[in-house]
């Protein structure tokens, strides 16, 4: 099989519990806080054998003020992740996109998208899984550094 691509993070534990192996991983959004399930780390150890190459990004993306503040907002007020809700969320941020807390957010794409909104503020990534992810990969013994790239795209 070629050219899978798996999302939800449990299709990929199954597909890696079933014994598959894959050649190229690549990890944009790290798995919620709330999937205390999801191990990063485990599931790349346990998916690539010798060479293999992981692509991931190191920046924890959504925490910009706003998304911040949107979440306190959330929390002070119990709110559910429901249509209505997020379209009250967004509408708010739009009417004060020019307030400097607001600027970040509305920059980003997947802010005009519902879906984007429920998870950048009710499914908050975990940075620990990047921090033990890069504990595995700093193994020099196992894994190789090939390319590293600063925020301003430098190699």
């Amino acid at each position: 099989i070629s050219n899978i691509v798996f999302w939800p993070w449990s299709i990929a534990q199954q597909f890696v519990a079933d014994d598959h192996k894959v050649h190229w991983i690549e990890i944009g959004r790290l798995p919620s806080t709330n999937m205390t399930d999801v191990s990063l780390a485990a599931l790349v150890s346990s998916a690539t054998g010798n060479g293999a190459v992981v692509h991931m990004h190191t920046a924890v993306n959504e925490q910009t003020d706003g998304d911040k503040q949107i979440r306190r907002l959330i929390a002070q007020h119990s709110l559910k992740p429901t249509r209505t809700a997020l379209r009250q969320l967004r509408r708010m941020v739009l009417t004060n996109r020019q307030d400097p807390m607001w600027q970040s957010l509305v920059a980003e794409t997947d802010f005009y998208g519902l879906g984007g909104c429920r998870d950048r503020w009710f499914s908050e990534q975990d940075s620990r899984q990047l921090k033990e992810l890069m504990a595995l990969v700093s193994n020099e013994v196992d894994w190789k550094l090939v390319k590293a790239r600063d925020t301003d795209g430098h190699s």
